[in-house]
């Protein structure tokens, strides 16, 4: 159950409740954020994040004008920001991070089991991200690996007795 506060129109005007504009939170002490949830008809619904004087933070919803440019909204902005009544209930929140998903666009690791790329390939691509031209990138790759085939090969063996059931305890590959 979330906890709630109840503050008249005068207590949040004197906090900056709700902000003129959004880009106004940059500059104020007690206003944290000025977050769009929705719109509506004739207006937008907002949700200012801000600090009260018990020094927690609280959130209340708005309704402020939509801002459309050049374009003329029939309405204008709402009467008391949309607030009923002579106050507003404020529920107490806390800032979390939020771990997202999103969908970005495919960009193989080094170490990705699914890149089809040869080593040789992987190897240029990380000497050209670090500021080399393609051809210097391309020998710097084959060089490192002619330089440590032998580790790489042996590497190889020891993962493929591994792959076979070695038994480690006794096994000499490692």
């Amino acid at each position: 159950m979330p906890t709630t506060r109840t503050f008249t129109h005068a207590d949040l005007a004197a906090l900056g409740v709700p902000p003129d504009r959004p880009e106004d939170v940059e500059w104020s002490d007690t206003v944290l954020a000025d977050i769009h949830v929705t719109v509506l008809k004739y207006s937008q619904q907002r949700r200012a994040v801000f600090i009260a004087d018990d020094d927690k933070t609280y959130a209340v919803t708005y309704e402020a004008a939509l801002d459309m440019g050049d374009f003329e909204v029939d309405g204008g902005p709402p009467d008391n920001h949309g607030w009923y009544g002579d106050t507003v209930t404020a529920t107490r929140v806390v800032q979390r991070p939020v771990v997202v998903p999103q969908w970005q666009d495919y960009e193989p690791e080094v170490h990705d089991p699914h890149d089809e790329r040869t080593a040789l390939q992987q190897l240029t691509d990380l000497y050209e991200e670090l500021g080399r031209h393609t051809s210097d990138a391309q020998q710097f790759a084959a060089d490192l690996l002619a330089e440590h085939e032998a580790e790489l090969e042996q590497e190889n063996t020891v993962q493929t007795r591994h792959s076979e059931g070695c038994d480690c305890w006794t096994c000499t590959c490692l």
